[in-house]
């Protein structure tokens, strides 16, 4: 089994704590999308079996996630994170980056069964992620409740990467 050792080491993690708890649950938080998936056609591949859905989904969150952990990593600062620069990161880097997150999971094909479960999944993303793009410094109050209850969705589903950790 693999283990995964913490990417970075903070002086002050505990004034980091909860700008990195919702960066996380913003990598989450890349699973969500407004428009249902088209139709399969002849030409598209069977679906994927769950646990093939899974390890891509999970592939996409981490590489998200990793991303903007990075971009949060520069945040920190010996007076904590200036809400100019939370601002910049949330908008320009976070929100983009959950968007292309929920856009690359939905041109996975899940299991037939399983579609309305990750549209929810998603659908949850999506309201976080846009919470964030109208209020960025709300990140530094916590996480907001649409990719909170994305994360309990995805770990329901059996998620090992999308949601926090």
């Amino acid at each position: 089994m693999l283990r995964r050792w913490p990417r970075h080491r903070h002086d002050h993690p505990a004034r980091l704590s909860r700008l990195f708890a919702l960066v996380a649950a913003v990598a989450i938080g890349g699973c969500g999308g407004d428009q249902p998936a088209p139709p399969p056609s002849p030409d598209q591949p069977a679906p994927l079996t769950k646990q093939e859905f899974l390890f891509e989904a999970d592939r996409i969150c981490f590489a998200v996630e990793s991303q903007i952990e990075a971009a949060a990593d520069d945040l920190a600062g010996s007076r904590g994170p200036d809400p100019a620069q939370v601002r910049r990161v949330v908008k320009r880097i976070v929100v983009p980056k959950l968007h292309s997150e929920v856009d690359a999971i939905r041109l996975l094909e899940p299991p037939r069964a399983d579609r309305a479960e990750v549209e929810r999944i998603l659908e949850a993303t999506e309201r976080g992620s846009e919470a964030l793009r109208r209020d960025p410094l709300a990140v530094l109050d916590g996480v907001p409740a649409g990719l909170r209850r994305a994360e309990r969705l995805a770990r329901a589903y059996g998620s090992s990467e999308c949601g926090l950790r």
